[in-house]
């Protein structure tokens, strides 16, 4: 039986601003009012640690670190439905020393009572159950803490974004603060190793808190919150200020128990773990919800996120008494989307308001293979696209809106689909001697992606057209498929010849050349693998723009050699320049035809590229683009500067 009354006025207002309210408007019923059974002995036999949150002087919420003694399980316990009694492990820096001692010293009566939330996580399965409540008792015995906690409710949580890993005790930690900030001035910032440290990790803990008014309190009585945040390492970003934070959301359960706390109460704490060597850092501020436009401005292609505004922090390390056992890998949430930059991360990225909405038509189709097509589209603007970046389109008006889907393991990338994709222009109107009018065509070259909803999409009409309407293939206008420019992105571009000049090259909407000081010619190798030739195909079809010379050496890895090598020499014969290119060709199939002009020295190799060939050219600049195994592979050995442009989906 819940013990709750309805959701509070802070989880109605995200609920109504996302349009969740209606389909949840009865799900606080789910949350019970006592410890099921199951979370019973979930918490005293599957778990480590347990992140909890508690209140500090202040009011500010902070996400602990409760664990065993020796890492192991069994420290916790629940002697009846409604208590929970930790012993725990807690490490001189962790704030609950502080809260704990304040609440009992405190005068203020209200102030007595202690809340406290909680969430267990079992990183081997990914089971997770949370509670919230308060604290009947804690003291110190032996250097251990005993909290008695009295539980007033009690859910299962979303498991979509947890990170599985195989967790084993570390029993012998030195814990030591080497951060402390417990009031950070508002021109204070995090030092650059803490802000790598945020952007490696892939799980961080939650805290919130409710505080009701007095009217509210009988209804909605003040309360914490815990919660699990997961995604691909770096998924949240700092600001260029060194202390905001940006935490994406991600589609759940809709029930933004924790975004409704920071919608009514607008503080938030976060914990950020390292399972490699035990570092924690606790951080606690000032939180805000923006959802639409706002979102957008500072993560561009994300429609809700939460800021906090750090207020306070700490950096223990050696302090979690688990680690990764040595040998294993993480494995990542198969629904935990592409990490998204900030837009003041992204200099060399053009976004589009979406008050002048850039409209692109479908223009024309070649397939190449059965799972190779460029697609070519028009738009009426004239775009600025420095060849290497990308166009980031929005799908919507093409596919229709993605339908909310709490769980999808037959395709768990439709659950965050928000139909916007991003593909390398492999040829824009833009880079000719002659650019005809004011709108400009772009193509991109894309390999179908198996469930793919969009590439699934377009080859589909690709296909049909080549079976019954061939000529719709060479001019596809007539079909009226329009899509939705979101952006140009993307920095992985030649840079300027001169080494003391800026790294973006600015192009002017008057100008249809980048003008760049000329030097010697420049000797450059590209490692490509597989579709990762894009980046390349525009390079070499913008090459003109540019004033230098140019060496270059490819080196591709392909499984389709007849068709990369076509697109290859389609690029050479579009840019109308003799470029001094030597191609190596990597791949299982040892015949193929060479289709390259004459200019061009090709070289064919049987197998795969290694780090040993790589490593005996000598080159200003080595460019990757590939998958990130590919990537890390070709380039171990390299010595000097590496530019890479990976995939993620």
């Amino acid at each position: 039986m819940s013990s709750l009354n309805g959701w509070h006025k802070g989880e109605c207002t995200i609920q109504e601003k996302l349009g969740f309210h209606g389909a949840v408007s009865q799900s606080w019923t789910q949350i019970e009012g006592e410890l099921p059974e199951q979370h019973r002995n979930f918490y005293s036999t599957c778990l480590p640690f347990i992140p909890i949150t508690t209140l500090d002087s202040t009011g500010r919420p902070w996400s602990s670190i409760l664990a065993g003694p020796e890492g192991e399980t069994g420290w916790a316990s629940s002697e009846t439905y409604d208590q929970l009694s930790m012993r725990a492990k807690v490490w001189d820096g962790d704030p609950l020393k502080a809260n704990a001692d304040y609440h009992a010293d405190t005068t203020d009566a209200s102030q007595r009572k202690m809340l406290i939330a909680g969430i267990g996580v079992q990183f081997s399965t990914r089971r997770r159950n949370k509670f919230a409540g308060s604290v009947k008792t804690i003291e110190t015995q032996s250097g251990l803490l005993d909290i008695c906690t009295s539980v007033n409710e009690a859910i299962g949580n979303c498991p979509k974004y947890i990170t599985i890993r195989d967790l084993v005790p570390f029993p012998h930690t030195k814990p030591r603060v080497t951060y402390q900030e417990i009031n950070l001035t508002p021109t204070g910032r995090l030092s650059s190793d803490l802000i790598a440290f945020i952007h490696s990790s892939d799980t961080v803990f939650l805290g919130s808190s409710y505080s009701a008014s007095e009217r509210d309190a009988p209804r909605f009585p003040s309360h914490l919150g815990m919660n699990h945040r997961g995604g691909r390492p770096g998924f949240v970003r700092v600001r260029n200020d060194g202390h905001t934070l940006v935490l994406p959301d991600y589609s759940g359960n809709r029930l933004m128990t924790s975004l409704g706390n920071v919608e009514a109460t607008p503080l938030a704490s976060l914990t950020f773990p390292s399972f490699i060597n035990g570092s924690l850092l606790y951080v606690t501020g000032i939180a805000h919800n923006l959802v639409g436009a706002p979102a957008q401005v500072i993560m561009p292609s994300q429609n809700v996120l939460t800021t906090i505004e750090i207020t306070g922090y700490i950096f223990i390390e050696d302090a979690l008494p688990v680690r990764q056992r040595e040998g294993t890998e993480p494995q990542r949430s198969p629904y935990a989307p592409p990490v998204k930059l900030l837009k003041e991360e992204q200099a060399s990225s053009t976004y589009f308001s979406t008050e002048d909405t850039i409209h692109a038509t479908l223009y024309r189709i070649k397939l190449h293979s059965s799972d190779l097509a460029t697609f070519t589209f028009e738009s009426p603007h004239k775009l600025n696209v420095i060849p290497g970046q990308a166009a980031i389109l929005n799908f919507t008006s093409f596919l229709g809106a993605s339908p909310y889907k709490h769980m999808a393991p037959e395709n768990p990338n439709l659950v965050n689909d928000d139909r916007i994709r991003t593909w390398t222009i492999s040829w824009c109107s833009s880079w000719t001697s002659v650019a005809d009018g004011v709108g400009t065509t772009f193509s991109l070259t894309m390999r179908l992606k198996p469930g793919g909803a969009v590439t699934g999409a377009l080859f589909n009409i690709a296909n049909k057209l080549s079976a019954v309407r061939p000529e719709l293939l060479e001019d596809s206008r007539p079909l009226g498929l329009n899509v939705t420019l979101v952006g140009i992105a993307g920095g992985f571009v030649l840079e300027p010849t001169d080494p003391h000049e800026d790294t973006k090259i600015a192009v002017s909407r008057e100008e249809e050349q980048m003008s760049v000081q000329k030097n010697a010619s420049r000797k450059l190798l590209w490692i490509a693998g597989g579709i990762g030739i894009t980046p390349f195909l525009a390079m070499l079809s913008g090459i003109p723009l540019y004033s230098a010379e140019y060496e270059i050496t490819l080196l591709l890895s392909t499984r389709e050699p007849d068709v990369m090598l076509s697109l290859l020499s389609h690029a050479i014969e579009v840019a109308a320049h003799e470029v001094k290119l030597v191609v190596h060709v990597f791949s299982s199939i040892k015949q193929f035809k060479n289709s390259l002009p004459s200019s061009v020295s090709l070289h064919c190799h049987y197998g795969r590229i290694t780090s040993s060939f790589v490593s005996g050219f000598k080159a200003e600049c080595v460019y990757v683009c590939g998958p990130e195994i590919f990537e890390r592979e070709v380039t171990q050995g390299v010595v000097g500067k590496v530019r890479r442009e990976g995939f993620s989906y």
